[in-house]
């Protein structure tokens, strides 16, 4: 008898437990529906899987991001549009330009105050020149369907060179925000086209940031095309992003000091202890701007490029060292040969290219 009750106890604790599993997996019901089908990945090796099918309706994207409203803003310079989506790719509002206005919007975010900051093009009399607008959001519902033309403040003009044209745009702390130029005439030591401009929160020109030395040269510190610009939460520190076109570095990460009010280069390639995976020389075919990790701490670099055994993302960890997670073409989409941005949100990595926009999700991740 005393053994059969000690049977049934044994019995009755069991089920109890296997009980609260089922109903905690109940809990936490993964929707394999977003996961293609690949019977070559293996759960022992971490690599980004492709989420099918990706975005589309576009016609050139040129810029994305994710919003502080969890939202992701599309930026398409052909369409003359800035969408927004929300993250499972349903277009919830569109806004087009007219020639009077803006148009053939080239970068965007959205500060903490929930404004659309972007920049594109304008015209002043005769000429088409650069620009950069603000769209209040939170005047509207957060509703980019209620904004009309009419609602866009344009904040600040390149009245006197038209040649010019800017390629990235981040909000930091305090809702400043910092912008990346460039343009054909460097010639100037005291005005060049290319330059990253630091606006104040109130839309005032603070300064150039000459911390950065616009010319050609192997100097880390050498910008002469950029391409784009990726900014950290809390932070006055970003990443430029260029063309090699005249410099060895395509991605240069900066570095700001209250103390000094200047910025310092991040890694120093003639410190032997600074020689890190990320300024290597030259790796980056045509670096086109990136997105930041803020959970992990990584910094992915988009990179064009028409070598398919090439890098189309470079992933590199919080202390700069490459990771065998950075996406060739040949791996997962072998149309990805030339991406223009990208935005990471709740593990998901989204890359723009052309008319589509494609996700990316790490296989590990699927395992929780």
């Amino acid at each position: 008898m005393k053994n059969t009750f000690i049977n049934r106890h044994i019995i009755f604790v069991v089920s109890i437990f296997v009980a609260l599993i089922i109903l905690t997996s109940c809990e936490k019901k993964f929707d394999f529906s977003t996961l293609p089908l690949d019977e070559n990945i293996s759960v022992n090796e971490t690599s980004y899987v492709e989420l099918a099918p990706p975005f589309s309706g576009f016609q050139k994207i040129s810029s994305i991001a994710i919003g502080g409203d969890q939202m992701l803003y599309v930026a398409d310079y052909n369409s003359n549009k800035i969408f927004q989506l929300n993250v499972a790719g349903i277009v919830l509002g569109e806004l087009y330009f007219n020639d009077s206005i803006a148009f053939h919007p080239s970068a965007i975010v959205q500060d903490s105050r929930l404004d659309l900051l972007f920049c594109g093009e304008t015209k002043v009399q005769n000429d088409t020149i650069a620009a950069i607008f603000r769209i209040q959001l939170s005047k509207f519902g957060l509703k980019l369907s209620e904004v009309t033309t009419s609602n866009i403040k344009t904040v600040w003009k390149e009245r006197a060179k038209p040649a010019r044209r800017f390629k990235g745009i981040i909000v930091v702390s305090d809702n400043q925000y910092i912008v990346a130029r460039v343009g054909p005439d460097n010639s100037s030591p005291i005005d060049p086209d290319s330059r990253i401009i630091w606006f104040q929160k109130n839309d005032a020109k603070i300064k150039e940031i000459s911390d950065l030395q616009t010319g050609v040269g192997s100097s880390i510190t050498f910008i002469n095309k950029p391409t784009g610009i990726i900014g950290f939460p809390f932070s006055k520190n970003f990443i430029v992003t260029q063309t090699l076109e005249g410099v060895i570095y395509g991605a240069v990460l900066m570095k700001y000091s209250s103390l000094e009010e200047l910025w310092i280069p991040g890694f120093d390639p003639s410190n032997p202890l600074q020689r890190v995976d990320f300024i290597r020389p030259n790796q980056f075919t045509n670096a086109r701007g990136g997105a930041y990790d803020a959970h992990r701490g990584d910094v992915f670099i988009v990179n064009a490029t028409s070598d398919t055994n090439s890098y189309a993302v470079f992933k590199f960890d919080s202390k700069a060292r490459f990771k065998n997670e950075s996406i060739r073409p040949n791996d997962v989409v072998p149309m990805l040969t030339s991406p223009s941005g990208a935005a990471f949100y709740d593990r998901v990595l989204y890359v723009a290219q052309d008319s589509r926009i494609f996700r990316f999700k790490l296989s590990t991740d699927f395992i929780r």
